[in-house]
């Protein structure tokens, strides 16, 4: 007996100790590939490698420029006859550029601080995350300008910037417009800066190596690691006195679970939501947008697959088209700019009655951004690092462009109020195409924007008034109606024949908005003075359309912040009588908030395009000379990463290289189809060269005319850009030494 309870017993221990060991052995496998896989984000062996600049170049050099810049850093803002003579670049003095570069739009990434950024550590070490290097191989840039700026004291690239937020008592992380908006080429050592360009980087990825999910990943290393916490703790708090450390500690320990467990929550719901990567220089804007604002902040029942990824457009000259985005949807400003700051998360409030509609947009400056933007100029080809322009080549250029691309790239230019076109009139009795050439109407002949056009009037502005401040001179007042803009045509998908994906989704996806319509009910109930969604945008609430529902959400978000500022009347919607200019001011224009989902895509005009490869709205071809050739001899693949530039071809240098992103044209949203010049039936994608001898036939371009068109490209010119008659709109910005964003006057 007491041999079998000795053999049971020993049993027992024996089975005891394999399941302990099991344990202890599962425990520091996982611990090890934990890491392992901790040490590759540290070491980001994964990424593209650093390439040294030894130099960099603005273009559009100026020796002087009529710089009146009405700005709180200005010692000299109040004096209308300030006019200050100081080089400038790309039309922008250096004010203007930092305007551009640093100001904040209310963004916000699961509370991650401005002071955080430069205090974590990698992962693994003790070497701060966030370096030059670190970020400038993520395609991030860096100003060249300044080696220090007093409103960037953590050293971050151009666009990561910071706001002051009450309810935390602390700067949180931001992102400016300049973001997504700055580009630097490079070419042999050589950085070109270009204000306004497409940037190169992979901001919105969940990649564990790029910057958003690796200050994630850092961050909830050192809440678990005690001693990367202290060292933490001591750079952030740095200036808390002694006999408060302690507390401080405790919150700051407790706002950073609070930051992961947000990050986490949001990974969770988006994870699977981008099936095709988007990697370098773009993003599925709309389908971000669309999960963000009725997805995140609404109701997750609203989650669609977003697999349209699109380059980060270039932004000279867009205050001046009528129709913005790559669909040409979006007419107003404010609009546009509120929408795009909603989807890069500045957080809103349409579910819950009490506190609808709050939101951390700050409109002031986007005011100021956009009105600033109003004064850049397209990048110049710089002869002295790329090579000097054959001139008879590019005159040969300037005709066929004229013979084949001018009519859909235009520019149109248009008065304001010029009397010359009858909107009411038809296709049939409309001769379109001594402006817009064939491409104008649809296959039922119908036009496919004039009659739409002529619902959204200009709105005259008021004038010897600037942010509602009388000043004399003239150079402050109000926008006007621009004095004449740009029309956009819109080419429908089955003639362009490009990837269809982001029109379609935009165009079928639809969302929820039930619970916006029970928060406004029971807000309502209290006495606010809220309306229901206008049952003309959203006729059911339950299946409302990507534009209808933002063009409600939105409006709702710029009418609370008028509101908010005594702007509007009694009714809330409308504008006082002597605030009409100023509210019509800040919208842009007067334009009204009119979306429309073209089943179409809108060419811009060409100037300074030789600076934005790739090409296409989805970035499928890497340069102007595989653009002019038939589809199916572009790349099928090509590698993104760099930017390094390609002089003889308009592109990017896209051989492979250690640590690129590989663009695959054959996944879901990156055809490299359609905008070919190739032989056959004009339509159905091919645009080529269109045979007068024969209506309707197009055939793919020689050789010779690739290298006509490319040289014309380097110096093609838009001709007199229409004039904004203001300088940009930023006196009533105080950023940073605001606390939130100021009422116009």
């Amino acid at each position: 007996m007491t041999g079998s309870k000795t053999g049971k017993w020993k049993k027992r221990l024996f089975s005891w100790r394999v399941w302990l060991g099991s344990i202890l052995g599962f425990i520091t496998v996982l611990a090890v590939i934990v890491y392992i896989a901790l040490w590759r984000i540290s070491n980001y062996p994964d990424i593209p490698g650093y390439q040294e600049i030894t130099d960099y170049q603005f273009l559009n050099p100026s020796d002087t420029l009529d710089c009146v810049n009405p700005h709180p850093s200005n010692p000299n803002a109040d004096d209308p006859n300030n006019d200050l003579m100081v080089p400038s670049y790309q039309g922008w003095c250096d004010q203007q550029r930092q305007d551009y570069y640093r100001l904040p739009q209310g963004t916000n990434f699961f509370g991650l601080q401005y002071d955080w950024i430069s205090a974590l550590e990698k992962p693994v070490g003790k070497e701060p995350l966030v370096t030059r290097e670190f970020m400038q191989r993520l395609g991030y840039i860096y100003d060249p300008a300044t080696e220090t700026n007093p409103n960037n004291p953590d050293d971050l690239p151009i666009g990561l910037t910071w706001h002051y937020d009450k309810a935390s008592d602390a700067k949180i992380l931001d992102v400016s417009c300049a973001a997504c908006h700055s580009s630097q080429l490079t070419y042999r050592g050589t950085a070109l800066v270009i204000d306004g360009g497409a940037g190169g980087h992979a901001l919105p990825s969940l990649d564990p190596t790029q910057f958003m999910t690796s200050s994630i990943v850092s961050l909830t290393v050192t809440y678990l690691n005690p001693l990367k916490f202290n060292r933490f703790a001591k750079k952030v708090l740095h200036d808390v006195p002694e006999a408060e450390y302690s507390a401080e500690k405790a919150k700051l320990r407790d706002t950073t679970l609070t930051s992961i467990k947000q990050a986490l929550s949001y990974g969770k719901n988006n994870f699977f939501l981008y099936p095709t990567t988007e990697g370098y220089g773009r993003t599925d804007g709309l389908g971000r947008i669309a999960n963000t604002v009725f997805g995140d902040y609404i109701s997750d029942k609203n989650y669609k697959t977003a697999d349209a990824p699109v380059n980060y457009p270039h932004v000279w000259d867009i205050w001046a088209f009528d129709w913005v985005q790559w669909m040409g949807s979006v007419r107003q400003a404010m609009a546009r700019n509120v929408n795009e700051a909603m989807g890069t998360r500045a957080p809103a409030n349409f579910v819950h009655a009490d506190g609808l509609y709050d939101n951390s947009v700050m409109m002031t400056e986007m005011h100021c951004i956009e009105t600033t933007l109003q004064h850049l100029k397209p990048p110049t080809w710089p002869e002295n690092v790329f090579g000097k322009v054959d001139p008879e080549l590019s005159r040969e250029g300037e005709k066929i462009f004229g013979e084949v691309c001018a009519n859909c790239h235009g520019p149109f230019n248009r008065q304001a109020v010029d009397g010359k076109i009858d909107y009411s009139q038809t296709a049939s009795n409309h001769s379109c195409t001594t402006c817009h050439g064939p491409l104008m109407t649809g296959a039922d002949g119908q036009l496919l924007e004039l009659n739409n056009r002529a619902k959204h009037p200009t709105v005259q502005l008021g004038s010897n008034a600037w942010l509602g401040n009388d000043r004399p001179d003239p150079t402050f007042e109000l926008q006007t109606e621009r004095g004449g803009y740009w029309e956009m045509i819109h080419i429908p998908l089955s003639y362009i024949g490009t990837d269809p994906t982001s029109a379609e989704n935009m165009i079928n996806n639809t969302y929820d908005l039930s619970t916006v319509v029970d928060a406004i009910s029971e807000a309502r109930a209290s006495g606010a003075n809220l309306r229901l969604p206008d049952p003309k945008l959203i006729p059911d609430p339950s299946k409302t359309a990507f534009g209808p529902g933002l063009q409600f959400l939105g409006g709702e978000i710029r009418y609370k912040q008028y509101r908010d500022w005594g702007l509007m009347d009694e009714s809330g919607y409308t504008a006082k009588p002597n605030k009409a200019p100023l509210v019509a001011d800040l919208n842009g224009f007067g334009e009204s908030d009119n979306p429309v989902a073209w089943r179409a895509y809108r060419p811009r005009p060409l100037e300074g395009v030789w600076a934005t490869a790739p090409f296409l709205h989805n970035g499928s071809v890497p340069s102007i000379y595989q653009l002019l050739l038939p589809a199916d001899l572009r790349d099928a693949k090509f590698y993104l990463g760099r930017r390094e530039y390609d002089p003889e071809n308009l592109g990017l240098n896209v051989k492979a290289f250690k640590g690129a992103f590989e663009f695959n044209t054959s996944e879901t949203g990156n055809s490299n189809l359609g905008h070919e010049f190739n032989d056959g039936l004009c339509g159905d994608g091919v645009i080529g060269y269109q045979l007068k001898d024969q209506p309707g036939y197009c055939r793919q371009l020689t050789e010779h005319e690739r290298r006509a068109i490319i040289e014309y490209l380097k110096v093609h010119s838009d001709g007199p850009r229409p004039n904004p008659e203001t300088q940009p709109h930023c006196a009533a910005v105080e950023w940073p030494e605001n606390t939130s964003s100021r009422a116009p006057q």
